[in-house]
């Protein structure tokens, strides 16, 4: 005889929703995968990469937005070289989860072996693929994300019909696998006298089996579920099934049936059929707003919105006439309401009653605590960006200032420097201290629109907001604290470490070094605080001694401001590349023609981090840029 097996739930689901187009390539959805979205809430999750031509240089210790913009760019690149052959004008993305049951956590190689085995059985075996585990709610779950697109054919792999049972099969395999406790689905794992055997069941078998995890047969979704507990109360979706299912089930079985004789029928009960999607939905509006909808099909399989047209024809809108004034005698929250005052008046269950009254008044002081929460951070908000917008008004204004006067000042060293011996030295120690002087604006305001962002942050949490009402006694605030500390107690503790956030301030780079003059050699030394060399201004070249970043900052700061903000490298490739991305970054045109690839590259860069924020200028080609010549140090120069 036939035996099953005890259910869990290891599922496989397929994600569409968010990226149901892609036209928004794989961007979103791989910085959702690395949690580049929320890297300061969110450790960075174990992942890794299957048949990747191209190997990302990427560790934990690194951004992972860097990480997911790399990515991206390879996948939506190859899908753009596919539509431009006229092979491909679908979705490229293929995101599936897996989810274990709770307490199940799957290594990292579990995990890969995982997506292997599905994409070999999906026909994605040489495509492209990014995975990661989330172990930030109650049940560990794996992403898969798939590039559709073949990385040598450059052709679209097609998603086979009934992936979902293609899925669910893959999962009662890897069960069997890799030890992991079996789930029913479409697929069930049995014992046999031969061993563990995979078979497909229909609905109705599994029903039999008492396989299916609503008793009754119904599909209710988790929000339905999470409303019956809560409520003590049937949902609006089981409510539907009794009878308003039964008068429109005999309504639409009437010969000469319509689809206004449906909204007639519906409209009795407060309710509205209309199509969503590829089907139909149900829905009613309640006193204070709120709209719960439950899909037809849940009625039953006459009410999908195929069977519904087959008997009544296409769908048609209600007319004025048919949506007659429904009896609120017959509605859902009366039906609810009747079944409190039920529960309360009953002789046996009067503490039950009590109860529900009072979790009654919790949930509208909990909602009155939501609407309270929403205002006050839709206050802050314009606070802040009234506060904001005033601040960047004044520091610009203080930028214009501060290069109005550096203009006048480096017109009047010129007219200075106009026969003196030492001119060029005069105008390049003008040249370093403006430079000094830009530098210390710019770190001021940065510090002023952080000290504005700790003072008045985009929105405070929900936890934080709540602990400081219950510290001025609010008793709703105190009893949604004790809920959510309740649920953290029950959650499984994640690993970690905890800390406070140390301030991205940086040192400076040009104020924090002096001018030594060599009158003998004309030239200006600029040393740091310990007396070592950092770079040396011997007039039409500013040559590098030490070549770190911040020393690499302070040189081109100080060229920009004595060249006009035009610089020329000189030096090897890879010092030359380096200058111009970190020059890209400050807003200083590089001329160098070799470089313009480069460049383009980081002002994309720059310009997608920052939102077009701040881009630096591009080079005009009016006047040619001058080649580097050969043998010349490292350095800028005009």
């Amino acid at each position: 005889m036939l035996q099953h097996r005890v259910h869990s739930d290891m599922l496989a689901k397929v994600i569409t929703l968010a990226h149901s187009r892609g036209a928004n390539g794989f961007g979103p959805v791989l910085r959702y995968l690395l949690h580049a979205e929320q890297r300061k809430n969110s450790p960075t999750p174990e992942s890794g990469h299957l048949h990747l031509v191209q190997e990302p240089f990427w560790s934990a210790a690194e951004d992972p937005r860097e990480y997911a913009q790399d990515l991206a760019q390879v996948f939506d690149e190859q899908a753009r070289h596919c539509r431009g052959r006229g092979r491909f004008t679908g979705n490229p993305v293929y995101h599936v989860a897996i989810s274990w049951m709770e307490g199940e956590h799957p290594t990292p190689r579990q995990a890969e072996r995982t997506s292997q085995h599905m994409m070999q059985a999906l026909g994605f075996g040489q495509c492209q693929a990014v995975w990661a585990i989330h172990r930030d709610t109650g049940n560990d779950h794996v992403h898969l994300v798939v590039n559709r697109v073949d990385p040598t054919k450059l052709t679209a792999v097609s998603v086979p019909r009934g992936d979902y049972f293609v899925l669910d099969r893959c999962m009662r395999e890897l069960e069997l696998e890799l030890g992991f406790a079996p789930t029913h689905g479409p697929h069930i794992t049995i014992d046999t006298a031969e061993g563990p055997k995979i078979v497909r069941m229909s609905r109705a078998e599994r029903e039999a089996r008492g396989l299916l995890r609503d008793g009754d047969g119904l599909r209710l979704s988790p929000r339905a579920q999470r409303g019956e507990q809560n409520l003590a109360a049937p949902s609006f979706q089981r409510w539907l099934t009794d009878a308003p299912a039964s008068a429109l089930h005999r309504a639409v079985t009437w010969r000469a049936a319509s689809w206004q004789d449906a909204h007639e029928i519906l409209a009795g009960f407060g309710c509205v059929i209309q199509p969503r999607g590829s089907g139909m939905v149900v829905t009613t509006t309640l006193s204070n707003g709120r709209v719960l909808a439950a899909k037809a099909s849940l009625l039953g399989r006459w009410a999908s919105k195929a069977s519904l047209e087959r008997v009544l024809g296409p769908y048609a809108e209600p007319t004025p006439g048919s949506l007659r004034r429904a009896d609120p005698r017959r509605g859902y929250e009366h039906f609810i309401e009747r079944e409190r005052r039920a529960e309360i008046g009953s002789p046996g269950s009067r503490a039950e009653g009590q109860r529900l009254v009072r979790r009654a008044e919790r949930e509208q002081a909990r909602r009155q605590l939501a609407e309270r929460y929403a205002r006050e951070q839709a206050q802050l908000q314009a606070r802040r960006r009234r506060e904001r917008q005033s601040l960047l008004a004044r520091q610009e204004q203080e930028r214009r200032l501060l290069a109005r006067a550096h203009h006048e000042q480096r017109r009047r060293a010129r007219e200075l420097s106009r026969g003196c011996r030492n001119g060029g030295i005069a105008l390049a120690l003008w040249a370093f201290a403006a430079a000094s002087e830009r530098e210390g604006l710019q770190r001021r305001q940065s510090a002023e629109r952080r000290d504005l962002t700790d003072k008045l942050p985009r929105g405070e949490v929900w936890s934080c907001w709540l602990e400081r009402q219950a510290a001025a006694g609010d008793e709703a605030a105190q009893a949604a604290l004790r809920g959510i500390r309740y649920r953290e107690r029950r959650r499984p503790r994640q690993e970690g470490i905890a800390g406070e956030e140390i301030s991205a301030q940086r040192p400076f780079t040009v104020g924090s070094l002096r001018a030594e003059i060599d009158a003998a050699r004309h030239l200006i030394i600029y040393r740091r605080a310990d007396g070592n060399e950092v770079f040396r201004d011997v007039g039409p070249q500013i040559v590098m001694s030490d070549k770190c970043d911040e020393s690499l900052e302070a040189a081109l700061r100080v060229a920009a401001q004595k060249y006009g903000g035009r610089v020329q490298l000189t030096g090897s490739e890879r010092f030359r590349e380096r200058a111009a991305r970190m020059a890209i970054q400050l807003g200083i045109v590089v001329e160098n023609a070799e470089l313009q690839v480069v460049i383009r590259e980081e002002r994309q860069r720059v310009a997608e981090r920052w939102g077009e924020r701040r881009v630096a200028p591009t080079f005009s080609p009016d006047s040619p840029p001058r080649q580097p010549r050969p043998g010349r140090s490292q350095g800028l120069e005009r």
